[in-house]
Order: C-alpha cells, then sequence, then structure tokens
C-alpha cells in the first residue's frame, strides 16, 4: 500500500487524524417510530384527490344533520300555490342567473285582454299580470281543433257515424231574419261524387215544425231570403242542417254561418260555434283552427307570493298564526265591511272578509274564515324566500327535501352496512379461523344465501312484512353480508398460521382471545376498506328499491334509538319526479346529481382507504 502511495507521490506526512481527541457515541434519532395507522393516515393525505373526496363526504353528511334542522318548515309545510318554483339563489339572481323566473311558451290567449285599437294582443289566461315581463311579449299561432273558445277560424267538418249516410245539426242560438235579409252559409267543400247534399231547415215560426228552404249540392257562399222563401215578413227560428250522401265515408266542410242584412252581418257562428250545433247521426269536428298564443318571462316567486285570498281558512291554522305571532296580532274593525275585520301591517292576514258558518260534527263545532294572507310574512323573515334548488310539486323547498331523503339514505344504509360488516366479520371469522368441516357447511350455506335472487328476497319479505322500513332492511341485509365474511375468511386463512399465533396458541390463549387480539387486528386494514366499499352499494339499493315503491315513503316513519325518521328518502324523491320529468326536469336531476356524487365520492373514499391500509405500500408516499 506505501509503494502505491509513493508511487502516486503522496506522503504519509499528507494525512491526519481528525477528533482524535474526543469521545464520539451513538446518537438516538429525535424521529418518532411510525405506526401501522399512522403510515397509512399520512399516505391517505398525501393525495389530494382523497382529501377532497372526504371533504365533500363529510359536508354532504354535516347537510344532511344540520339542513333539516334549520329549514324544517321548508321541507313540511304544503302549498301547492309554491309548486314548481325554479331555482334563486342570492347573488346569482342579480346577474339573471337563477332569479327565479321562468320562460313560459306558447300560453293560449285570453280573448277579453286584447285590444284591438292599442294594438295590444292579449295576455295568458290564468297568469297575473303584474308578474308578467311586459317587454318580453312574443305572440304567435298554433294550429287546433279543440272545441274550446280561445280556438279561432278552420273549418268544421260533418262526419257520419259508422255505417251511417245521413246526419242532423241543429244551431244553438236562434236566427233573426226579415225580408231581404240574407242567410249565408259557407260551404268549403262537399262530395259531389257521391251524391251528397245540404238540406236547411227554419221554421216559419216558433210552434211550427221545421221547413225545407235550401238543398246545397255544391261548394260556395249561398244567400238565401229565408223570409222571402216561405212568404213571411220575419223569421225567428233555429236553424237545422241534414246532411245526406250515398256513401258513408263522404264528409263536408262549413266555413261559416252568418245573416247579412244590407250589407251588414248581424249573426255570425263559425269555428267554435259552429262546432258547438247539437248533432245526430255524426260528429262535428274542427280542423285548420289557430289558437293565439304567447311567450314571456315570469316571476314565478312574484306570483307565488302575492296576497292570496282563501275562502275556506281552517280555525286550526287561524288559531295556530294567532299564537305565533301573538305580539303582532291587533284586530281592527273594518268600517266598509261589518262582518270582517283588519290586522295591522306585518301581521301574516291581512284581513278577515267573513267568518264561515259553525257546523257541529260529531258534538264539536267547526268553522273556517274568508282572509287575504301575505305569503311573505308567513313564510317567515317578511322578505321573498329564496329555494336554491326550487320547490317540488307541493311547493316544498327541494334542497331541503334531498337533505331530508338523504339523511335517511345515509341512515338505513349505514345501519344496514353496520350490521352486514358485523355479521360478515364474525361469521368469516369462525370459519376461516376452525377450517376443515366447520368451514365446508359454512360456505355451503353462504353460496345457497349468496345465490337466492333479490326478486324473490324481495317477494318473500313483503309478503311478511309488506312495504316499508323492515321489508327494505331484511332485503338489504338478507345477503348483503356475504361479501365482507368472504374477506374476512380469507384474512383468517393468511394469519392464523403465522409463528406468533401458534406461540400465543401454545401459551394456553383461547380461541376467542387468538381471533380478536391477533389475528383480526393484523387483517383489520383489508377488512376496514371492503367493509367501506359496500356501503355505497347499500345506499344505491336503499334508492332503487325506494323507488320503486317497496322502501320507505311518504307518511311513514322509523325509530331508531328513540329518534324519530321521516319515511323520506333520495329514492321516493325520485319516484315522486317521474310524472314532472317532461315538465319540471330538475326534480329529477337534483337528486340524482346529489346521489351521483355520494356514489363517487364514497367509492374514491373507499379506494383511498384501499391503498393507504395496502401493507405493500408501507412506507412509500
Amino acid at each position: 500500500m506505501s509503494a502505491e502511495i509513493e508511487n502516486r507521490n503522496i506522503r504519509k506526512e499528507m494525512f491526519q487524524f481528525v477528533q482524535e481527541d474526543e469521545k464520539i457515541f451513538d446518537q438516538e434519532f429525535e424521529s418518532k417510530a411510525i405506526g401501522y395507522f399512522q403510515d397509512a393516515m399520512i399516505r391517505f393525505a398525501k393525495n389530494k384527490t382523497n382529501v377532497v373526496a372526504s371533504i365533500i363526504l363529510l359536508t354532504i353528511i354535516l347537510l344532511t344533520i344540520f339542513v333539516p334542522i334549520f329549514t324544517s318548515k321548508n321541507y313540511r309545510v304544503l302549498d301547492e300555490n309554491m309548486a314548481f318554483l325554479p331555482p334563486r339563489v342570492p347573488g346569482l339572481e342579480r346577474m339573471g342567473v337563477a332569479d327565479g323566473t321562468s320562460y313560459i311558451k306558447n300560453k293560449p290567449i285570453d280573448l277579453a285582454t286584447i285590444d284591438i285599437e292599442n294594438n295590444f294582443y292579449g295576455l295568458p289566461a290564468d297568469y297575473q299580470e303584474d308578474a308578467i315581463d311586459m317587454d318580453s311579449l312574443s305572440y304567435s299561432f298554433l294550429v287546433c281543433t279543440d272545441k274550446v273558445p280561445e280556438c279561432i277560424g278552420g273549418e268544421v267538418v260533418l262526419v257520419f257515424l259508422s255505417g251511417l249516410k245521413h246526419m242532423t245539426v241543429t244551431s244553438n242560438d236562434y236566427i233573426q231574419a226579415s225580408r231581404g235579409d240574407k242567410l249565408i252559409i259557407d260551404v268549403n267543400s262537399i262530395e259531389q261524387s257521391t251524391n251528397s247534399r245540404l238540406n236547411v231547415y227554419v221554421k216559419r215560426n216558433m210552434g211550427s215544425d221545421f221547413e225545407l228552404v235550401e238543398i246545397i249540392a255544391a261548394e260556395g257562399r249561398f244567400a238565401i231570403d229565408l223570409a222571402e222563401k216561405l212568404n213571411v215578413s220575419k223569421i225567428v227560428s233555429l236553424l237545422r242542417l241534414e246532411y245526406q250522401s250515398d256513401s258513408t265515408d263522404s264528409r263536408l266542410e262549413l266555413n261559416s254561418i252568418s245573416v247579412e242584412s244590407q250589407d251588414e252581418t248581424i249573426f255570425e257562428n263559425k269555428g267554435y260555434q259552429l262546432s258547438m250545433y247539437r248533432g245526430t247521426g255524426g260528429l262535428t269536428i274542427r280542423q285548420n283552427g289557430r289558437l293565439p298564443v304567447v311567450s314571456f318571462n315570469y316571476d314565478r316567486y312574484k306570483a307565488a307570493f302575492a296576497p292570496r285570498r282563501i275562502r275556506s281558512f281552517s280555525k286550526k291554522d287561524y288559531d295556530q298564526i294567532v299564537l305565533e305571532y301573538s305580539d303582532q296580532y291587533q284586530r281592527i274593525d273594518n268600517p266598509e265591511n261589518p262582518e270582517g275585520w283588519l290586522y295591522p301591517e306585518g301581521f301574516p292576514i291581512i284581513e278577515v272578509y267573513k267568518q264561515n258558518a259553525v257546523i257541529v260534527v260529531a258534538g264539536k263545532e267547526h268553522t273556517s274564515y274568508d282572509v287575504l294572507l301575505d305569503p311573505v310574512i308567513l313564510s317567515g323573515g317578511g322578505k321573498v324566500p329564496y329555494h336554491i334548488l326550487g320547490t317540488n310539486a307541493a311547493g316544498r323547498d327541494l334542497f331541503a327535501l334531498i337533505c331530508v331523503g338523504l339523511r335517511t339514505s345515509l341512515l338505513i344504509g349505514f345501519l344496514a352496512s353496520f350490521i352486514n360488516i358485523t355479521i360478515g366479520i364474525i361469521y368469516g371469522s369462525i370459519s376461516g379461523y376452525y377450517g376443515g368441516k366447520v368451514d365446508l357447511l359454512m360456505q355451503r350455506f353462504v353460496e345457497i344465501i349468496g345465490r337466492v335472487p333479490w326478486l324473490v328476497t324481495l317477494a318473500i319479505a313483503i309478503s311478511i312484512f309488506g312495504p316499508g322500513f323492515i321489508t327494505l332492511l331484511f332485503v338489504l341485509i338478507f345477503s348483503g353480508w356475504v361479501r365482507i365474511q368472504g374477506t374476512t375468511r380469507m384474512q383468517f386463512y393468511r394469519y392464523k398460521g403465522r409463528e406468533y399465533v401458534l406461540a400465543a396458541r401454545t401459551l394456553g390463549a383461547k380461541d376467542r382471545y387468538l381471533i380478536s387480539r391477533h389475528i383480526l387486528p393484523n387483517g383489520i386494514g383489508t377488512i376496514i376498506t371492503a367493509s367501506i366499499l359496500i356501503i355505497p352499494g347499500v345506499i344505491f339499493l336503499e334508492a332503487a328499491l325506494s323507488y320503486l315503491g317497496f322502501g320507505v315513503g311518504h307518511g311513514q316513519t322509523f325509530s331508531i334509538l328513540g329518534v324519530e325518521f321521516s319515511g323520506l328518502s333520495i329514492g321516493v324523491l325520485l319516484a315522486d319526479a317521474r310524472i314532472h320529468m317532461l315538465n319540471h326536469p330538475h326534480l329529477t336531476l337534483y337528486p340524482a346529481i346529489v346521489i351521483s356524487i355520494l356514489m363517487i365520492t364514497f367509492n374514491m373514499f373507499g379506494n383511498a382507504l384501499r391503498d393507504a391500509f395496502n401493507p405493500s405500500l408501507r412506507g412509500h408516499e
């Protein structure tokens, strides 16, 4: 070695001792030992996606706990006047988004509101004028065939009943015509090839029979001087039209029937009036009518919370309002209405028009009031409330209902999952620990249970318990524990032959101690992740069963540990929204989005726990 150093021109004097006079000791590590669960949680927290999913899941659970407490009135009060309100969100309404307005399309116009002189084409029927955005009015026509006054113009078709070749129709109004006045019958179409004809009848006087005055066998406008035809000075009579043909498939189209006096129309029936003629032997059908319609923006909240008159307001509800607003209660006489009275500003009841008659039923007196209510004050807060997801068909807040329904779904899901996990861990522990014939018999029983179709289970449960909470819980736990017992069984086969287990058994440890203290804790990570992953499946199955009507539902309640819960669940909300899906899709959309988010976050949370508890990843980030 020295020769090699000399060859490299490195001398011994170039080296010197370091720390020659110091004593060197082993230094203690400052970091603490990290346990299995702590290491798993560190890995779990490193994944930001898992953390976000956990925060979302926690937020949903907190909403289901606190929202029903603070908004109990919103989901319990039933008011059909506030049905199907669109979303209204603070802040967004100022930007024209989620502002509580709806675009109402193609609503029939109330003909009484048309003002031709001022070029105003009318407003829709059954809509409050002050809630309509007048700048958004857009008019158009739709083709209609309905026998309604709003459907104007078009033709009326006379059609024979099956197998007949003769029919008559009679006017509903009397026709008056003097000499020189013309009865105008405007025939749009008649099938001449079938020898079709229209016979026109009137009465000479009120007590006489109908007499034939004209036969029409072609299309066009036909003018008939009725008084001259019957050689009288004046005719006051109903008009009868008789349609005949050689073919049962023949049809006649009429435009109008009118009476003209010196080029002035004094009587006219067309469209709706003509279609209402009373007939025998055939049908009067409208065609090519025009329905004037209007589209517009409508402030649904302004309309829903406008003062509202209720002619039969129960005494129970009246007394409840008086009790709740006792500090503002002051009855004021109404000089303009001795039967009623008024209340000061700020009281939910603006005016009582009268007290209705007292009715005695089973010895008890019942009465009601004719009142004018202020829904804004009655809703609380003294201002129009916000419904961030709108309301349902009963006028209940959809956001509060979703939270209540989700609370029920989560509760049933957690309860059923807890029962399944408990049964599965106990069953799998026994099967995996003892093995042999015990395991063989227990697994054959598991195969039988696991292969029973859930529809059969559902049918049996309904026949025994009927639809409801017990049936739902039975279906969820009948075979729900099979998967978790399989996972537990495999973990016991994995660990029961380890040296520390054999050593504990040699020292006299009992089977129960070995299962609970040595084997189960080592496989608990895998068991926990498998358990977490069955919860979303149970919740989704509950929603599906409730949607089909086999779970909980309206009017049902159930108690857990003395706490009473509503029968409303996400599945029930989705079932209620089925019939409104076309016109009000948000009733289906929002609960579906919530249940989807819940399923996704639960699965992400479960997968994150699975990775965090994976022993092969210990020490890895």
